[in-house]
């Protein structure tokens, strides 16, 4: 890599910190509908397992049994559910993915991986979010690339949110 070439270079590393940023980022916009039905439909059938679970329960203690722990299992989803969205992405980080070098010009953004090389084109942006310490690029609901903004190798945070901006043609939400 020859970092002259680029105006904006960035190390991330995907840690639970960078993970935990980008369900946060996710969930207060592009998943934020998704995330309050799941979580509300989570709530609904675990206090409806655990209703029919106590009624069932006298009559039947396998069924009864069987509901109430449908019920408790459920309201645990739905209690930790931020634990449930980090423990989740965790598993879908892809082996030799955690150390990111993002390299941005005017046509596409480059992440270099020990897995390999993945391109993105700013065209295929969704969605894109920014934080004190992070920048999100969203490409669909469920897949987004986390930039962290202290990781800048070439060019700074203030100078690629103006460049972010111009060439997705999106507004940067902030949250």
């Amino acid at each position: 890599m020859n970092e002259s070439l680029y105006p904006f270079v960035n190390q991330t590393t995907y840690d639970v910190q960078a993970l935990s940023a980008l369900n946060q980022m996710a969930e207060a916009t592009v998943r934020k509908e998704k995330s309050r039905r799941t979580k509300s439909l989570c709530w609904l059938l675990g206090v409806a397992g655990l209703v029919a679970g106590a009624y069932c329960y006298p009559h039947q203690s396998l069924v009864g049994s069987l509901l109430l722990l449908y019920g408790v299992i459920l309201l645990l989803v739905a209690v930790s559910w931020k634990s449930f969205q980090l423990r989740s992405s965790l598993r879908q980080l892809q082996r030799g993915m955690r150390e990111c070098t993002y390299e941005f010009d005017e046509d596409e953004i480059r992440c270099n991986t020990e897995a390999g090389l993945t391109r993105y084109t700013y065209e295929q942006a969704y969605a894109v979010v920014s934080n004190n310490d992070w920048f999100a690029i969203f490409f669909d609901i469920s897949h987004g690339i986390i930039i962290r903004k202290d990781g800048f190798t070439v060019g700074d945070p203030l100078s690629f949110k103006a460049f972010l901006g111009q060439h997705t043609q999106l507004p940067i939400q902030e949250i």
